[in-house]
């Protein structure tokens, strides 16, 4: 009896190490946040109505699970944004891209939804990583806090490889867009109703802390792709079309950093984008390039100058703009804090004229330049930090650009009006933005920032009586910010 005891307990042994054995390490993160703005007129209109005063929260919650150093997985929630007296946080599809839903990009307020879901592993025997799932997709940027052209979440493949000690090679495979998905609420299979991106980009490493990352994005869409014009920036004057049934486009460029000329940092990108319609004639093609440099030999501060420069359209009428189109909505690449918008904030590019925080999504302000200096990590006492920053923004779209077009897009020319910049149009900014690290956890931070404007209304356009230009426009942000 006892030896069959033993047996027994030697069997419950086995069993548990071989649970165990399967069992997931589980470590957490997240990024809970509390915004409270008091703001006028961020969209440069005097006659549009908006909140003056609005509270937002957001909750980010990340889990990896991980099985062992080659393989995990991650989980990533999100809930919110929701704007405090804006109803109950409630769970909902999220980013399902289906015939109600606006595409890949649309995420209901308050929504409990799916961020990121992907699996992380290497390829036995090998340094081969790949990351399958729903992740945060961005093309290389060397300037600006992230890609001008992708920088968003969208279910994808991703494989990077070593190929040398200086060089590696990533490629992937992303679908912004699918209508024939289980999350559709429409009963009708339709052919040609998604839209895949094809990308690649080799990150080369050099002495002297060095990185020149050249990069190529192929994208296409059916003719019942529905991928929403406002995904791809391809929102054209010319004929005011607010969707796109089927494209053909490619991206292209390359991100360059150097610290050689220590204490300087020197930071250059290019990227040029081209896009065309499948059932039309007309889409958009133009470029972006930037340059910045950063003085590093302070301890108390690193100051920064920089110019950007993109395309703009022209006054000719074709069916074809002159703008840099974007794929997705990019999320992190900003300059100040005011009219690219600001990245500390939760809603750092939105134009939800409801709750009044507007800023200007990369994709929608294409057609511009910019230059100015930015004081960085300015600091004299222990845990609290300063940035400042000061800049001047002009339009590169052709004053006559929009003349006698009656629409820029669905909601009417307005709604661009403060974004969409001419040659006669010009923004002088200035921001100062403070964070004081209360707990290595909890940050406060106070965020203020004003613009001064020199706008003209939409020239020849039926809704430019609608615009009255403001000159002076201010924001000022309490965040509460705890990250794990």
């Amino acid at each position: 009896m006892k030896k069959m005891s033993k047996l027994a307990v030697a069997g419950l042994l086995v069993l548990g190490m071989a649970s165990a054995a399967q069992a997931a390490d589980i470590k957490a993160s997240g990024k809970w946040q509390i915004d409270a703005s008091w703001h006028n007129d961020l969209d440069y209109n005097e006659n549009s109505k908006e909140n003056n005063f609005t509270i937002e929260q957001r909750i980010r919650t990340a889990f990896q699970f991980i099985a062992n150093e080659n393989l995990k997985g991650v989980l990533e929630t999100q809930i919110g944004t929701n704007a405090w007296g804006n109803g109950e946080y409630s769970i909902g599809a999220g980013r399902t891209a289906n015939q109600t839903a606006t595409g890949s990009n649309s995420a209901g307020n308050g929504n409990l939804m799916l961020r990121k879901a992907y699996l992380d592993f290497k390829v036995p025997n090998t340094k081969i990583n790949v990351l399958a799932g729903f992740q945060t997709v961005t093309l290389p940027s060397a300037f600006g806090g992230g890609s001008a052209i992708l920088d968003d979440q969208v279910g994808a493949l991703v494989v990077s490889a070593p190929v040398t000690d200086f060089m590696k090679v990533t490629a992937g495979y992303a679908r912004p867009t699918d209508q024939n998905t289980s999350g559709s609420t429409n009963d009708t299979v339709k052919s040609k109703a998604s839209s895949n991106a094809f990308f690649a980009a080799v990150p080369l490493d050099f002495a002297g802390s060095t990185n020149i990352t050249p990069f190529g994005v192929y994208a296409s869409g059916g003719d019942n792709s529905k991928l929403d014009s406002a995904d791809l920036g391809l929102i054209n004057p010319s004929k005011g079309l607010t969707n796109v049934t089927g494209f053909k486009g490619y991206w292209g460029g390359v991100a360059f950093s150097t610290k050689l000329l220590d204490p300087f940092k020197v930071m250059a990108d290019f990227n040029y984008g081209s896009v065309d319609y499948n059932d039309r004639d007309g889409g958009r093609g133009g470029w972006l390039a930037d340059f910045a440099v950063d003085y590093t030999g302070l301890s108390f501060m690193t100051p920064e100058a920089f110019f950007v420069y993109s395309t703009g359209d022209d006054s000719s009428g074709h069916n074809r703009g002159g703008r840099m189109p974007t794929l997705g909505n990019p999320q992190s690449w900003t300059v100040g804090s005011m009219f690219f918008g600001d990245s500390d904030l939760i809603s750092p590019s939105s134009t939800d004229k409801g709750t009044g925080r507007y800023a200007g999504s990369t994709r929608n302000v294409m057609g511009f330049w910019t230059a100015g200096l930015s004081f960085k990590n300015i600091s004299f006492i222990d845990k609290l930090s300063h940035r400042l920053n000061l800049l001047y923004i002009q339009g590169t779209n052709d004053k006559d650009a929009l003349s006698g077009k009656s629409t820029l897009d669905s909601k009417g020319n307005e709604s661009y009006f403060g974004r969409y910049l001419t040659t006669r149009d010009s923004i002088w900014e200035i921001d100062l933005n403070t964070k004081y690290q209360m707990y290595d956890e909890l940050a406060l931070m106070l965020n203020l920032g004003y613009a001064n404007a020199d706008l003209h209304g939409f020239n020849g356009t039926t809704t430019a009586s609608t615009v009255k230009p403001d000159d002076s426009v201010y924001r000022a942000t309490m965040s509460m910010v705890y990250s794990f």
